[in-house]
């Protein structure tokens, strides 16, 4: 017959192998024999937190401490449920928990993490490498805080440390495959060292399909780097191929949300109520495919002495999924609709950029949202940025985008079908809105850049400002996948890279509308 400790480490082993379920059953059961063990509570709101429930969850924690208040791992977990609910209110209660998580036992290192991946989240960097530091004071070996101030420290642009934490965890846990994806982006597996063939290890060894994704993407760079073209694509391809199996993905529900976008912002209607939006010449938003330059040509602009880079930030999403009801129905505007959603845009990018004069918003799937970006704000301004479509298209294939913001990524097909549509929009865009959308081709850039520069300040109505030509100095932290290409100067490698491919590649180009 088991004892308590014996079955609570069989719930325990259900939870971390994803058996949520029999993990559940088993600690309800637990609990009614054995109702004042906060162990318990903190897993089943474990488990209800990884099924997104989010108020089961925190009622389970709250009995916990109830049962045991010096339970620190209790008040730590409610504040993860916090962060991750993106609003001001909730990172403050996330705070007020991890801090109180540390006043009970300082002597774990989970608290310091998770504040430091808030404070990461919230641009407080210095406090977030900090938290990081100290969770490896108290524990040299958690890979998950080398990891987090390895990411941290790439979006800083601080390579050398960003390296050293990296391997760091890769020495502790080989089979840590995130560290793994992301150490590829920084180094060159044609120079010899012992980091390929722990990657290979790694890969060989590992049946979880979520970590063979992570380790696929990254031989496929290693094997890239050692002009090993054909094992390269076929690594990349097998990464994309296990993730697509995980995603929900239809292009004919995009063709039909192409078409409702066309027929709610129309020529006309846009002509007719974007006289109603908010008056701000504050933002510029720069759109596109993913991979098409858009980082760049951020960096550039947000080098500007009076220019903040937002990076990559959901709120035109989040406007559209709140207000696309009203905004079908025409009968449905009041006249304040429009300028109150452009109002709450500023106030959302003023929180972020501490009220710069004027501020970037690169999201490059925003190129869907033009027209409602004309109807809110009428007065700002938009930027496309546009790319070779062979390069585009296997950037994007080649790279991981965590997540599932960016569904259309993961099969070769359904890329260049997403591209084709995307063409199609822009088209659109550019015969309704002609002066409203500047254009800016990634190879122009490279091969004409301080006229290009020019022109996209001018069309910003910002003045010329030398940090822009050297907007490879610029310091502000890039969580994106560009964000260690954009620290150097322009270069021309990434042109025509495709090539290398084209044996895999030039069939699926073929049905390229371009």
């Amino acid at each position: 017959m088991k004892n308590l400790k014996e079955e609570i480490q069989i719930a325990v082993n259900f939870f971390k192998a994803g058996d949520l379920s029999k993990a559940e059953n088993l600690s309800k059961n637990l609990i009614n024999e054995n109702p004042k063990v906060a162990f318990l509570y903190n897993l089943l709101g474990l488990i209800k937190a990884k099924q997104n429930k989010f108020e089961e969850a925190k009622n389970f924690y709250e009995k916990g401490i109830k049962i045991d208040p010096n339970f620190a791992l209790l008040y730590n977990n409610i504040g993860l449920l916090y962060s991750h609910k993106n609003h001001e209110d909730n990172f403050k209660k996330a705070e007020n928990y991890f801090k109180k998580a540390i006043s009970v036992n300082d002597k774990i290192p989970e608290p310091y993490v998770n504040m430091g991946s808030l404070y990461n989240s919230l641009n407080r960097y210095d406090e977030a490498i900090k938290l990081y530091k100290k969770a490896i004071d108290i524990n040299s070996n958690l890979t998950f805080a080398h990891y987090n101030l390895g990411i941290l420290y790439i979006n800083l642009g601080e390579f050398n440390e960003a390296k050293n934490h990296l391997i760091k965890t890769i020495n502790i846990d080989p089979n840590f495959a995130p560290a793994q994806r992301s150490l590829s982006r920084l180094i060159n597996y044609n120079e010899k060292n012992e980091i390929f063939e722990k990657l290979v290890k790694a890969y060989k060894s590992s049946t979880n399909e979520d970590n063979k994704i992570h380790l696929c993407f990254a031989l496929g760079k290693a094997y890239e780097d050692k002009a090993d073209y054909d094992n390269s694509f076929k690594f990349y391809k097998e990464a994309n191929n296990i993730y697509r199996k995980k995603i929900n993905f239809s292009i004919n529900k995009e063709i039909e949300n192409i078409k409702m976008i066309k027929n709610i912002f129309s020529k006309e209607k846009i002509k007719k109520y974007s006289i109603l939006g908010f008056d701000s010449k504050k933002p510029i938003f720069i759109v596109g495919m993913p991979r098409s330059g858009t980082t760049l040509v951020e960096q550039i602009i947000s080098s500007h002495p009076i220019v903040f880079g937002a990076d990559e930030v959901e709120y035109i999403p989040r406007l559209i999924e709140k207000n696309i009801k009203k905004i079908k129905t025409e009968f449905n505007y009041d006249k304040d609709l429009l300028k109150n959603i452009g109002q709450e845009y500023i106030n959302e990018i003023n929180i972020l950029s501490n009220h710069a004069e004027r501020t970037t918003d690169k999201l490059p799937i925003n190129f869907l949202w033009i027209g409602f970006i004309k109807m809110i704000l009428p007065n700002a301004k938009i930027i496309h940025c546009s790319r070779n479509p062979n390069d585009n298209i296997f950037s994007i294939f080649k790279n991981h985008f965590p997540g599932d913001k960016i569904k259309f990524a993961y099969n070769l097909d359904e890329i260049v079908d997403f591209y084709n549509i995307y063409l199609n929009l822009m088209d659109y865009w550019k015969s309704i809105l002609p002066n409203f959308i500047y254009n800016v081709k990634y190879e122009d850039l490279v091969s004409n850049t301080k006229v290009e520069i020019e022109n996209v300040l001018k069309f910003c109505n910002l003045t010329w400002a030398d940090e822009c030509l050297k907007f490879y100095e610029n310091k502000r932290a890039i969580k994106t996948a560009s964000n260690s290409q954009v620290r150097n100067k322009i270069y021309k490698s990434s042109i025509n890279s495709w090539v290398n491919y084209d044996k895999n590649l030039s069939k699926y180009f073929k049905r390229l509308n371009n």
